[in-house]
Order: C-alpha cells, then structure tokens, then sequence
C-alpha cells in the first residue's frame, strides 16, 4: 500500500507539476465526453458562467433532465441531476500537486455511491491506493455479537451493500453512509436497526490518502 501511494506521488509530481493550476469548474469542463456527466462542453461552461454570475445555475443535459450546481468553490463542485448527485474535488499532495476526486451518486431510490480518482489530466488512478471504504459489518455497534443466532438472523437481509457517500470540502473528510437498511421491509428494517451504529464512518485527507477516524 505505501509503496503503491509512493510510487503514485512520484508518478504526479512529474506528470502534473507542469500542469497550471486548475479549478474545480475548469476540471468540469475539461470531463472527457461522454464520461460522468451528459452535458455538452458549452452546456457545461454555461452552467458555470450562471453560477459565478449568481443566477440559477440550471440546464438540460442530453435526455433533457434538469442539471444544477449545489455548490461551487474553487476545489469543489457538486451537481445534481434529478435525484443523482456528482462531486468533484481537488485534493491536494503532500509534493505541491494535487489529484481529483470524484463521486457519482445515484438514488434509485436508494442512494449508492462509486468513489473514482484521477490525475487533474483525467487520467484514472487506483482507488484503492487512497481510501479503503468500510463494508457492512463496520456499521455493526461494537457490543454486537455478530456469532449470536438472532444477530445472525437479523443480518441475513443485509446480503446486498449499499453505502452512499458525500466529501465535505470544508473538513476534507470523506463521509461513508450504509444504505442498505433502506432497502429492506419495514420488519426487517426494524429488527437489523438496533444493531446498527447511527453515525457515518469518517476518513480524514492526510496529504496522502483518506484516514479512517477512529
């Protein structure tokens, strides 16, 4: 794992050092088409202009859904689409460069997330190289005993993983959100709730990669 986030900080600070500093709505704009967002370059740069000119920043994108900027600073975008969300988010290095980070949310009707990075080139990188997301079993309280049969059998709707997740630029803290639990019936909503923790699982930028609080 260090070697790999080594070596990927080596390979950034060649490969985007000679690149000028970019905003997060410059990076929006220069989105290789078709990828992530249906909007034209043109839709896309009046989408920016609306929101920097403080007017409602909304247009159609290609299947005529209504797309608007949530928010916009210069290291941070989040769209919506419908009930969809993207954000895209500049992180910064610890070698003066920074990656880009992007999440695509789809709600259908239950929120799901994919958590993607690039270099600010559009190039993809590893993920895994800068976070490791929880999974089911880490929004268990700690006093679950996950070997006792009625815990095992209130776990058994949980076969399907949906998490959500939302990076909070303020912070730079990455938010992972279990979901599955609104997917299930009511009664077995109810019998898993008790087991579950209420907060989302936090992870810190540290320069490198995200941190897992705790």
């Amino acid at each position: 794992m260090k070697s790999k986030i080594v070596f990927i900080v080596l390979f950034l600070s060649v490969t985007i050092r000679s690149v000028q500093s970019q905003t997060a709505s410059e990076l929006f704009v220069k989105i290789p088409d078709p990828a992530f967002i249906p909007l034209s370059v043109s839709d896309r740069m009046d989408l920016i202009d609306l929101c920097k000119s403080g007017e409602k920043a909304t247009v159609k994108n290609n299947f005529e859904d209504s797309c608007s900027i949530i928010r916009m600073t210069d290291d941070y975008l989040q769209i919506q689409t419908g009930k969809n969300t993207t954000e895209l988010f500049l992180l910064p290095m610890i070698n003066d460069t920074k990656i880009v980070g992007l999440i695509q949310t789809v709600c259908a009707p239950v929120c799901d997330s994919r958590i993607e990075f690039y270099t600010t080139s559009w190039k993809k990188l590893a993920a895994s190289a800068f976070v490791t997301l929880a999974c089911k079993n880490d929004f268990l309280k700690d006093s679950v005993n996950i070997n006792n049969e009625e815990v095992k059998n209130a776990l058994i709707p949980l076969d399907i993983s949906l998490m959500q997740l939302h990076y909070d630029p303020d912070k730079k803290e990455l938010q992972q959100y279990f979901t599955t639990p609104e997917y299930l019936s009511k009664p077995d909503r109810i019998k898993i709730m008790p087991y579950l923790k209420e907060t989302p699982k936090r992870f810190n930028w540290n320069l490198t990669s995200f941190v897992a609080e705790g």
